[in-house]
């Protein structure tokens, strides 16, 4: 059986993949303007970062039945990951609708966020991680900010048939898929109120002493608001959208994170017994058939589908020249690796529920392959093609500012990013030993 565990070491080999490779893109790439070489460092840096935390992860998950210390990998993946969640909140302040527009003010305020990255990962570890979750509150303005984005331009496309309006509503909305996915599939049970049984369960099987239950129940029921309000706003606004200009992929991808939600919130009250469990006698399990459900949805939303969304918004948003031929190849290789990647992924899942044999889950594979080798010059042409940067719409709008920065200035974000992690990985190694 293909048990949740499986995916991870997947995962950190996804993030980690094209982490790398849209940061060398990223610098290969010639006369990006600031706003497409910041949001792409942005991403890169992230994806790596969380990357890093998921190999972390990885390891506790290998060993965590052994007597081998692990510590040093538990303060590193709960630090990168505070990290990462400052970064991916900082995307939507640029991008698609950058509000940071002065060069003095993206480095006031980048350097900032980034400060208070670095102070709350340390001040986490130092509280042995008991509140952790209180920082997700910082998702609340981005949120608001992308929201507004994608109204502004789903209406100007409607009402006055802005074709060109739909890049800026598309991309806002497959951010807030890409960063709020997980919440999105709960949303049904935040709405009957059933997510604070599974809150309570968490802090009572990692410990009472090990665990702060205020900050995680505000942190948690703050994005699973979020998730759960930009869900139904996203199937309202395509919905409203279709009826004027017909059917398209996103809303598909919306209406099945929708049903996804529906399936789970019943799921979920049904185990509400099991859940329940942990507060009068001892914690039961969970059905396989829950398990496997939750493998084929969130986690595989989080673990697979999130990386490809940040592929596809930097192919399709044109963050990196991909039409140049010393980029091209390098792009179409990681297209079809996270494809493979990604499909192979599923196949294992498969094979948790259905009595399919290993042979029959190669011969599958093997026509995976083929058709996406086949399909690979389409998809990438496709993609090509299609891609545009936001900035040229900002720009026929008249609001994008082009601040005097060279890109040696937004080249040291990442370098101060990349000591940062350096720092924290050092810190975690030398508290770890010393606690």
């Amino acid at each position: 059986m293909a048990e949740l565990e499986s995916m991870v070491p997947v995962a950190a080999i996804v993030y980690l993949l094209l982490g790398i490779v849209s940061l060398i893109l990223l610098n290969r790439s010639k006369n990006r303007i600031w706003i497409d070489f910041m949001v792409g460092q942005i991403l890169g840096l992230c994806l790596f970062i969380q990357g890093l935390a998921y190999s972390s992860h990885s390891i506790i998950l290998a060993f965590s039945d052994g007597d081998v210390d692990l510590q040093f990998f538990i303060f590193s993946r709960n630090s990168l990951f505070i990290i990462s969640g400052f970064l991916a909140a900082t995307i939507p302040l640029l991008f698609p609708y950058p509000i940071l527009q002065n060069s003095s003010t993206i480095k006031y305020i980048i350097s900032g966020i980034l400060g208070m990255s670095l102070l709350s990962a340390v001040y986490m570890m130092m509280t042995n991680y008991r509140y952790f979750g209180i920082t997700d509150i910082i998702f609340v303005i981005p949120f608001v900010l992308l929201i507004s984005v994608y109204f502004r331009f789903l209406t100007e496309e409607i009402r006055n048939n802005d074709l060109t309006a739909r890049r800026m509503s598309f991309a806002a909305g497959l951010v807030l898929i890409g960063i709020h996915g997980r919440e999105m599939t709960w949303w049904l049970a935040q709405v009957i109120s059933i997510n604070d049984e599974f809150i309570g369960r968490g802090a009572i099987e990692l410990g009472e002493f090990a665990y702060s239950y205020a900050p995680a129940w505000i942190g948690h029921n703050i994005n699973a608001t979020i998730g759960s309000i930009a869900i139904l706003i996203l199937t309202v606004g395509e919905s409203w959208r279709a009826s004027h200009k017909g059917m398209n992929g996103f809303l598909l991808v919306v209406l099945l994170i929708f049903a996804v939600g529906t399936i789970s919130g019943i799921a979920d009250y049904a185990v509400l017994d099991i859940v329940n469990s942990c507060m009068y006698s001892v914690c039961e399990d969970y059905p396989e058939t829950y398990d496997i459900w939750y493998n084929f949805t969130t986690n595989a939303l989080v673990y697979l589908f999130t990386p490809l969304i940040a592929m596809y918004i930097i192919l399709n948003f044109d963050i990196i020249d991909s039409r140049s031929s010393e980029n091209s190849w390098m792009s179409r290789i990681i297209v079809i690796l996270m494809l493979l990647i990604v499909t192979s992924s599923m196949i294992e899942l498969l094979q948790s529920f259905l009595p399919v044999s290993e042979m029959v889950s190669s011969a599958i594979l093997a026509m995976v392959v083929a058709i996406f080798i086949g399909w690979e010059e389409r998809i990438m042409l496709k993609l090509v093609e299609e891609g545009e940067s936001i900035s040229k719409k900002l720009i026929s709008l008249d609001e994008l500012n082009i601040p005097d920065m060279e890109n040696n200035h937004l080249q040291l974000f990442s370098k101060a990013v990349g000591v940062m992690v350096v720092f924290i990985i050092l810190l975690s190694a030398v508290y770890s030993a010393i606690i």
